[in-house]
């Protein structure tokens, strides 16, 4: 299956100290396919539209978030976070890159242990 896809990026202004970056994927004709957010530490948030899961989308957006870092310094690379899905553990595992001992969440919010 050809999969063509744009990208947009853009510093979101969402109330955070630290200055943040977004990748938005989108298809040929303009619709969103998933979007990438980070900062200097870490990956913030990644998702992809529940019906384009599974065709590199996110893998894409890691790659045009690397390649936009090398051509540019002043947007840092992506880097993942200790704070991952069994689904996000798997996709970074696959991606590469130095991966953070992930955490798991139990019980009340802020409650972490290490995986």
């Amino acid at each position: 299956m050809d999969l063509s896809i744009q990208f947009a990026y853009d510093q979101p202004d969402l109330g955070q100290s630290q200055t943040l970056h977004r990748i938005t994927a989108l298809s040929q004709h303009g619709g969103q396919l998933g979007s990438m957010l980070w900062d200097t530490r870490h990956i913030r948030n990644i998702g992809v539209a529940s019906d384009q899961q599974r065709r590199g989308i996110a893998t894409a957006m890691w790659h045009e978030g690397h390649r936009m870092a090398a051509e540019n310094r002043s947007i840092p690379k992506p880097k993942h976070s200790a704070d991952r899905t069994a689904a996000g553990e798997a996709w970074a595992r696959s991606v590469g890159g130095r991966l953070p001992r992930r955490l798991v969440f139990e019980g009340s919010i802020g409650e972490a242990r290490p995986a």
